[in-house]
């Protein structure tokens, strides 16, 4: 059994860096798009051994070339997602690169947080390039996202959160329409809480503090990490599962000040004692657990990894000290995730796995990630803001 190390030593860890690395990833991403047939913008290819764009990937594409200064190629995806958002402001988890969609012949998954993160990269578009074009786009976004925020009571604190989705998924063992996914959650409240900053919305800004409040709920004092989510019927917290996202993303969208709180060195050792992986040569971190028995599969996840860098590296700066985790530091992993790269240039989303939710295929979230870990950028923060 390896042993974990999580140690405070002097503050010295520089991310990779440099124009040659991030000009190789965003040509990736550039290939990776298709005009749509009907001329209202265009999709991005999510996988290479998949024809689907997923809307998450959209917006993570959308906010690196509005990181770069690339109003172009960001237009040209925030057109094509305006194009397919339904009456109510709501879009569907994934797009065929025809614009059609499977769903909702397989469900009417329509996630909440792949939706928020929509509205974050149309907010990272406004703020970057002073432009409203896509600002009533946005608005319907976020008012979709407000009809599925449910009551819930968790410990004792009374808020309100997003549910999953709107309707159950009959192929899954659970309701995701009575599900609050942590990350989600994460997910709306930064989409929330930076529209309402940049276009000064107190309805927005109140809507984002419920969400922070729920968010806080799923911190577990006596084990120092935030769990997966509640269930908004009787605010039962799930914690059969731990998920190595609802460590690092928490770190990166929540506000420093918050952070301090709580106890984010502890929450990021949390995911260096249960996820660490060394696979294929690679060593970064596997997606979740069960909290009572070992993961059915081990493997590397970039997206993951990348995040889990991101996050040490903000802890870094808010502690002033470099964080080793397995006698690694953030940059050791990042160089480790290079070692994903695939023959077109971007990178795997997972080294081999029989798990069928992940794929060893070039991937936009590995690569978008890579280049968002590359810059030091946190993609839950709007550049410029406070």
């Amino acid at each position: 059994m390896l042993k974990v190390l999580l140690v405070l030593v002097g503050f010295c860890c520089i991310p990779i860096a440099g124009a040659e690395p991030s000009r190789e990833l965003l040509k990736n991403l550039r290939h990776r798009i298709q005009d749509l047939p009907t001329g209202s913008g265009s999709l991005i290819k999510s996988f290479t051994d998949h024809s689907q764009s997923y809307i998450y990937d959209q917006a993570l594409a959308i906010i690196a070339f509005t990181k770069e200064g690339d109003k172009e190629h960001a237009g040209k995806l925030l057109k094509g997602l305006a194009s397919l958002q339904h009456t109510d402001g709501s879009l569907y988890f994934s797009y065929y690169m025809n614009g059609k969609s499977p769903y909702p012949i397989e469900g009417d998954k329509r996630f909440a947080g792949a939706i928020a993160w929509v509205a974050l990269a149309a907010t990272h578009y406004q703020h970057k390039f002073k432009s409203k074009e896509y600002l009533d786009f946005n608005q319907r976004v976020l008012s979709y996202l407000e009809t599925q925020m449910h009551p819930i009571r968790v410990n004792g604190v009374k808020t309100k959160a997003v549910v999953f989705s709107p309707t159950n998924i009959p192929t899954t063992s659970w309701n995701e329409n009575e599900i609050a996914a942590l990350e989600h959650n994460l997910d709306a409240y930064s989409a929330f809480l930076h529209f309402a900053q940049i276009n000064q919305d107190k309805k927005r800004l109140s809507t984002a503090q419920e969400l922070e409040k729920f968010v806080i709920t799923l911190w577990d004092k006596s084990q120092d990490h935030f769990w997966s989510g509640a269930n908004v019927k009787n605010g039962k917290i799930n914690k059969s599962e731990f998920y190595l996202d609802n460590q690092s993303w928490s770190l990166l969208a929540l506000d420093q000040n918050l952070l301090k709180k709580l106890k984010p060195i502890k929450a990021l050792k949390k995911n260096c004692d249960s996820l660490f992986v060394k696979h294929h040569e690679v060593e970064g971190f596997m997606d979740s657990k069960p909290t009572r028995r070992p993961a059915s599969h081990k493997f590397v996840w970039s997206e993951g990894t990348l995040g889990q860098v991101l996050a040490m590296n903000k802890v870094q700066k808010i502690h002033k000290k470099e964080l080793n985790c397995q006698g690694k530091n953030s940059n050791d992993y990042l160089k480790n995730v290079f070692k994903m790269k695939k023959s077109d240039g971007g990178i795997a989303y997972s080294t081999p796995t029989p798990n069928p939710d992940f794929t060893n295929s070039s991937s936009v979230a590995g690569t978008a990630w890579l280049y968002f870990a590359v810059n030091d950028f946190n993609p839950f923060q709007v550049e410029g803001l406070n």
